[in-house]
């Protein structure tokens, strides 16, 4: 079954065979989306981060289909949709980030929906990844990422320094510098893996790639 095979590859970390079954199957978008609720599972993040994958895949041949996949991700994220599209910002991202020209507009439309908590870590996901690959974003994203360094949830705070690394935030600089100390616990995901960390080990880091213009 694809469902079957598409699961495979993610545990063997082979994203380019997802992005391969996508170009020949369009239900691998899907298969993708079912994939992604469980955050506590790698499995679900590398279907986030094969859904990038996938779109940069076949973008060129369909962008209308890859198209009705990111409007599917946004319909999931509003209240008439019926159920939470709990994956679908960090979807969104790296759609964007792979295939950035066809979809210039959606990381406005990923930002919109920063007032809603439930959503907050995974904008800022998105956030960090669409920034990590070049794309500019607007005055909004470098708001967002700098209220989000005072947030009370240690997550939030350890995706907003990632984040404004991401940025090149020179604003933030200050106020990174200043939590290296946070031993707020955080879960990243990092190099196809699920890690533990603190927010304090994520502020070193973020400065040292500050200083170093990385």
């Amino acid at each position: 079954m694809l469902k079957d095979e598409i699961r495979d590859a993610l545990r063997k970390k082979d994203l380019g065979h997802v992005a391969r079954l996508a170009g020949e199957n369009r239900k691998v978008f899907s298969i993708l989306i079912s994939l992604a609720y469980d955050k506590d599972d790698v499995l679900c993040w590398r279907a986030i981060e094969a859904m990038g994958k996938a779109a940069g895949a076949v973008v060129a041949e369909d962008p209308a289909g890859v198209r009705t996949i990111v409007q599917r991700l946004l319909w999931s994220m509003r209240d008439e949709a019926g159920g939470i599209g709990w994956s679908s910002p960090e979807m969104l991202g790296e759609i964007v980030r792979s295939a950035p020209g066809p979809f210039r507009d959606i990381p406005s439309l990923i930002l919109s929906f920063q007032d809603e908590e439930m959503f907050l870590e995974g904008i800022l996901w998105a956030v960090g990844r669409m920034a990590g690959a070049g794309i500019v974003l607007d005055g909004d994203g470098a708001e967002l990422v700098i209220r989000c360094l005072d947030h009370d949830d240690p997550q939030v705070r350890g995706l907003a320094v990632m984040a404004a690394s991401q940025m090149k935030s020179e604003t933030g600089r200050g106020r990174i510098a200043a939590m290296t100390a946070d031993h707020g616990q955080a879960r990243i995901y990092d190099d196809h893996e699920l890690r533990e960390t603190t927010v304090g080990a994520l502020a070193a880091v973020a400065i040292r790639q500050l200083c170093e213009g990385v």
